[in-house]
């Protein structure tokens, strides 16, 4: 292979138009014969097709309008039942115990719901020193569901669990 570029301009300049044009040619030729080395890869290899075990799982049936019209009584069910907790853990037992009354009815056709605000009806009616109130609420949730009981946290409370036990007695429950 001929002179570098490095080379060629690193020449002793002529004073020959000739050597002049002759240089520039030679300097444009070797510019372009010089190449840029290009890092060849290996093939990647194609990917393999799903197999049945790896196929996602079909989507569900869209919800019925009966399936919608059920979870948003259930939400507003229980945004019922949440009023009733929040007026409780803030220390509003009055407005506790008047929100579960209202909302009571409502709450029936969700016996978890139903079962949870007369527990806490209950709970604020004891702490009101409405003891008899306190009991009729423990006695509808026991006659609602015989196996009604107190959360850990709950049980052996100085004011509502002597009360509770009363009504399971009164239930016939032991």
């Amino acid at each position: 292979m001929g002179p570098s570029i490095s080379a060629i301009i690193a020449m002793k300049p002529s004073r020959n138009p000739s050597g002049i044009v002759s240089a520039i040619l030679a300097v444009a030729f070797l510019a372009a014969c010089q190449t840029e080395q290009v890092e060849v890869k290996p093939a990647q290899p194609a990917p393999k097709a799903a197999t049945p075990a790896q196929a996602l799982p079909p989507a569900p049936p869209p919800e019925t309008p009966e399936q919608i019209a059920e979870k948003a009584a259930r939400a507003a069910a229980q945004a019922e039942r949440d009023s009733v907790v929040s007026l409780y853990n803030n220390g509003d037992y009055y407005g506790a115990i008047k929100r579960a009354t209202t909302v009571l009815d409502d709450l029936k056709i969700y016996k978890d719901l139903e079962l949870d605000t007369l527990k806490y009806s209950a709970f604020s009616y004891c702490l009101v020193s409405r003891t008899a109130l306190c009991r009729q609420q423990f006695e509808k949730a026991l006659k609602l569901d015989p196996a009604f009981t107190l959360e850990a946290g709950e049980i052996g409370h100085p004011l509502w669990w002597p009360v509770f036990l009363q009504a399971k007695k009164k239930e016939g429950i032991k």
